[in-house]
This record gives C-alpha cells, structure tokens and sequence, in this order.
C-alpha cells in the first residue's frame, strides 16, 4: 500500500527544529531571497493492532506502506525592528510561499515568521489543497460514508482541504552562554494553534493526504526537541516529542464519545541530521507513536470511528527520511 499521512508534517517540524540554529549563524551570510526543495520519503511497516488497555504492539510485517511528498518554497527574509544588543540584533521577517506535492495532492501554502529576540520565533500560515484518489486504499480526499462504513473520493478542484494555524517556538542554544563549536546543546519547545476544514461535505470525518480519522475544527501542536549539534558532517542528532489533535471532542459528532475524538497522539522521534554539503542536508528519523487502543478487534480504517477507545497503543510507527537542496 502507498500510504502517506500524519508522519510528513512532524518530519517537516523536525526540519524546522534543527534549521533554526543553523539559521542564526549563518543569516548575515545569505542572500535575502532564496528557493528551496524538501523531499520526504516515510517507510511503515506492519504493526497489528490489539484490544484491550494501554500495550505496546512489536512489528508483526516488514512491510505496510511508504510515503513521499515534495515540496518547493521561496522564501524572502528582511531585518525587522533590529536592536543594538546582541538579543535582538538579528531581528527579522520572513516570508515564505511554497506548493506541496504528493501522487494523489496539490497543496499551495504561505507563511509569515517574526523573530522578535534571539530565543524566540512566532508565525502564522496556512495551507489550502485539493486531492484525488488511485485506489481505495490512496486517497487524497474523501469523506466516511457511515453508512458503508467506506471512505469515498470527494471530487477534486470542486472540494477543498483547509487549514490555517499560529506558532510559537522557544529556541535554546548553549553555546550562547558558553562558546565553543562543541557546546551546542540545543532545545526547541514550540506549541501551534490551528483550524482544518474539509470543504463541500456534511461528513463529520474524513481523510487529506490518507490521514484518515481527520475532523474539523480546532486542532494543536505541541513540540519539544533536545539535541545535541557538532562541527561534523554528522551535524545534529537529538530526540523530539510530537502531541497533537482536536481540541474538541464534539468535532467527531455522533462518534466523539466512544472514539474519545480529543484523544492526544503522541510521537517520539530519535533523529540525525548530516550535511552533505552547503547546499545539502539530510535528516533521517526513527518515530515511535502512541495510539488509539479499542475493545474491538481492528478491522480497517473505515470503521475505526465506530470502535471503543479502552487506551493508548505503542508501537514502531515508521522510518523517515528528507532531503532538502537549496538553490
């Protein structure tokens, strides 16, 4: 099965996580202007679901799907509301406009950012695309028919997934308070505000990019990274935290009671990032999620809406990897 869903957005956060540091020292150096292309592959195998309370799954297969997704941005960068002290010296806007593509999705995106001070980042964005569907099991955009309980293709161009948000990230870096090439101990900590909406559909929940399970409404991010940077083309490595979800449970409609629809899925993430050269990083990753467990035994996708969460199932989620060139 091809499959691609939750896992891209954390890999892009985890890229963000790691840039930003390498950003501020380097930021004097770059032209203001500057094009980049950020192309991600996730490899899933085989984990069965089990009933019953919080457990964690072992691998039952090799093999359950892979993912790939580019994307292409520009993104323009210019000194705001600088400082003459250290702090707040490199203070700056960046805007940044992109379109995001996969087999089954076109996505056009844009994102404002504001560095008021050296530590910490706000920003706001969105993104808003259309899909279509290869088979029953790659879909792009489609809704649940409860009645079925099957997911249908929604007609692409003629119905929408939208999706705005607001950040906040908190940087630490220390080598800002004790010099040195290796003394970067560093540490993220951001939290993101968003609503999505799947446009055209009374349907109360439906899939974007075969992350199946999706609601409207107002979801969030919560992200913590920890790492560790070297003068090496081994460059960082480091382990992050990924919560998400809906913050209502009413946005699931009749299933927000039993499907606990303001359930928080957690993602912890061992990473590495290698330069392979000024213009070449890559950035490999290892994520182990926590699910949904459920009373019944797992059929598929379509009908896990309609199942019982007794708790919260841990298991090998997936191998990521991205590549990112800059022009």
């Amino acid at each position: 099965m091809f499959c691609m869903n939750k896992f891209i957005s954390i890999l892009l956060m985890t890229v963000c996580s790691t840039a930003l540091f390498a950003e501020e020292t380097s930021s004097k150096e770059k032209s203001p202007l500057n094009y980049s292309l950020l192309t991600s592959l996730g490899y899933y195998p085989e984990t069965t679901p089990k009933t019953g309370s919080s457990h964690f799954s072992g691998i039952s297969g090799i093999y359950d799907g892979i993912e790939f997704v580019t994307e292409f941005d520009a993104t323009y960068t210019m000194p705001f509301l600088n400082g003459s002290d250290e702090l707040t010296a490199d203070n700056h806007l960046t805007f940044n406009l992109g379109v995001e593509l996969s087999p089954v999705t076109v996505a056009p995106l844009a994102s404002v950012t504001f560095s008021p001070i050296a530590f910490l980042e706000f920003a706001i964005g969105g993104i808003i695309g259309t899909g279509w569907g290869l088979t029953d099991d790659i879909q792009g955009l489609a809704k649940l028919n409860e009645s079925k309980p099957k997911y249908e293709d929604l007609t692409p161009f003629a119905h929408w997934y939208f999706y705005t948000w607001a950040s906040g990230c908190f940087m630490f870096d220390l080598a800002a308070v004790w010099e040195g090439d290796w003394h970067h101990v560093v540490a993220t900590a951001s939290y993101k505000v968003g609503y999505q909406k799947m446009t055209g559909t009374k349907s109360s929940v439906w899939t974007w990019r075969n992350t199946y399970g999706q609601a409207s409404g107002w979801v969030y991010e919560q992200e913590y990274f920890l790492g560790y940077q070297m003068p090496l083309k081994v460059s960082t490595v480091g382990v992050g935290t990924t919560l998400w979800g809906n913050y209502q449970a009413s946005d699931y409609g009749n299933f927000s009671r039993n499907y606990e629809g303001d359930f928080m899925t957690i993602d912890i993430w061992p990473m590495v990032e290698v330069k392979l050269s000024e213009k070449d990083m890559l950035y490999a990753l290892a994520d182990f999620r926590g699910r949904r467990s459920f009373l019944e035994k797992y059929k598929d996708d379509a009908h896990e809406p309609f199942m019982t969460k007794t708790g919260r199932e841990w298991y090998f989620y997936a191998l990521g990897f991205q590549w990112k060139h800059t022009f």
